[in-house]
């Protein structure tokens, strides 16, 4: 397990990134399976600045089965599915969440939340 605090600014999303990168090479995560975390990982760091209007608490666990990833904010409102628009340039999260990880959620903290999943350390096949 590793952490690392970042700064509310978008411009932290890629060091968010190059940071779980580092992880899951390092736990010998194969190429597909780091570029689904790192896409819900992006996702999800960039709505703790944009939406929790606060820094970010990152956090990856390598285990046996998966890669989970923590993302905290200071903010309590959980994310929720909008309805889908082609057009909009925003809005996808919870729905690659839903698609892309084996396990989803949001936990309280004391001080805001942690939303949270896991991809599994064998990708999925169609």
């Amino acid at each position: 397990m590793t952490s690392l605090s970042l700064a509310a600014d978008p411009a932290a999303v890629r060091h968010a990134r190059e940071f779980a990168r580092d992880c899951c090479v390092s736990a010998g995560v194969v190429q597909e399976v780091t570029d689904t975390v790192l896409l819900l990982m992006s996702e999800a760091v960039t709505n703790a600045f944009v939406h929790g209007r606060s820094d970010a608490r990152l956090q990856v666990t390598v285990t046996r089965g998966g890669v989970l990833v923590e993302v905290g904010d200071d903010n309590a409102g959980h994310p929720r599915q909008v309805e889908q628009d082609d057009e909009a340039l925003s809005g996808r999260g919870v729905l690659l969440m839903v698609a892309l990880a084996r396990h989803w959620g949001v936990r309280d903290e004391v001080r805001g939340k942690t939303v949270w999943f896991e991809v599994a350390l064998s990708p999925r096949t169609a």
